[in-house]
């Protein structure tokens, strides 16, 4: 389960060395700490294998994105999608970006549905509430983040949008901070239910 948990602080926080823009914390070893957590927790509940199933697909497409941004804005894929929908290549790459993201998501949010599954087994109604309302809201942040810079920002002076873009930025930050931590408790009470001592 302590993968699961590394995982999530590499899947939830994206840190870029800005000269090449290249992610310290890349998703595809959070992918892969993930489901090798969650291959452990599948004897709970018959969910994880599901969403093992996903993770694995999540490792394939993240090490794709991986490559992808390596490549540079003149790479193939780009330069097909620019063609496929007759669109500039920095569209290509903000279309397939956007593909990643929503993935991304989905496959996090079937996670957390399997951890709030098995924290409810365990009895504890009250982190599930906690754990799901923190999830929640973080999908509310990430989705106004999405259609802020996508379809609002342009048109919004300077000084507006950066207090916007703060705003949001460090309150998903600590909302994500709080899913690790509520997450860390779901590993302390199934590592303590796997021990017999719960």
């Amino acid at each position: 389960m302590l993968q699961v948990l590394w995982g999530f602080i590499f899947l939830l926080f994206d840190i870029n060395v800005s000269l090449y823009s290249i992610d310290i914390l890349p998703d595809f070893i959070g992918w892969i700490l993930a489901v090798y957590g969650l291959s452990k927790l599948s004897n709970h509940t018959e969910m994880f294998i599901c969403v093992r199933i996903a993770g694995i697909f999540m490792i394939l497409t993240s090490l794709l994105q991986f490559v992808i941004s390596f490549m540079g804005s003149g790479n193939f894929i780009y330069t097909y999608l620019s063609k496929l929908f007759s669109i500039e290549n920095a569209d290509a790459a903000n279309l397939l970006s956007n593909i990643f993201w929503g993935l991304k998501l989905i496959a996090l949010t079937l996670v957390v549905i399997a951890l709030i599954n098995i924290r409810n087994r365990l009895g504890d109604i009250k982190r599930v509430k906690i754990l799901r309302t923190v999830w929640f809201a973080i999908l509310i942040i990430e989705i106004a983040t999405f259609l802020f810079n996508n379809f609002i920002m342009a048109y919004l002076p300077n000084s507006v949008r950066n207090a916007i873009m703060q705003i949001l930025v460090v309150g998903v930050i600590f909302l994500k901070i709080w899913l690790i931590f509520s997450a860390y408790k779901i590993n302390k009470a199934v590592s303590s239910l796997n021990d017999g001592t719960a």
